[in-house]
């Protein structure tokens, strides 16, 4: 991720002004390529990003991106996965602004999503600061959905 960028998401929430639209933009799209990187397949990017930038101490964001649909293999599985970030923890402990991308996997051949028996139905990733402040891609693995609110994902 560009260094620069990156030095103004950990400082998110932190500064008297809230970034520009643009700068968030970038700093969306600079964790969206890191990602590529990470996972190593191409996906698309919605054009449309959820930014509320209102509230300089507590920005936040959220984008969907997928995967295409081929169904070609009776294996094959698609993704659509939805990056957000946010400010956790408090002032008193050095509020952090927190990455996560959850990952939801469709069976191509009858488009049902797929979860495991035990009920985890996403898989999640994060962006972890280092302690020489450079993020990078973690798998956190499979997830429930401890409160349902992707059970209509479909």
């Amino acid at each position: 991720m560009n260094l620069e960028l990156e030095k103004k998401l950990w400082e998110a929430g932190k500064q008297e002004q809230a970034y520009r639209k643009e700068i968030w933009y970038e700093i969306i799209d600079s964790l969206l390529d890191d990602f590529h990187q990470f996972v190593g397949q191409d996906f698309h990017r919605d054009p449309e990003i959820q930014l509320n930038i209102e509230n300089p101490n507590c920005p936040s964001f959220g984008r969907w991106i997928w995967t295409d649909e081929k169904g070609e293999f009776p294996l094959s599985v698609t993704w659509s996965a939805l990056i957000g970030g946010d400010i956790i923890g408090t002032e008193e402990s050095g509020d952090t602004f927190h990455v996560t991308i959850l990952l939801f996997l469709f069976d191509t051949s009858g488009n049902n999503r797929l979860r495991l028996k035990t009920g985890e139905s996403f898989l999640s990733f994060a962006f972890e600061k280092q302690s020489n402040y450079s993020g990078y891609w973690r798998s956190l693995g499979w997830c429930q959905d401890e409160w349902g609110e992707w059970e209509n994902l479909g």
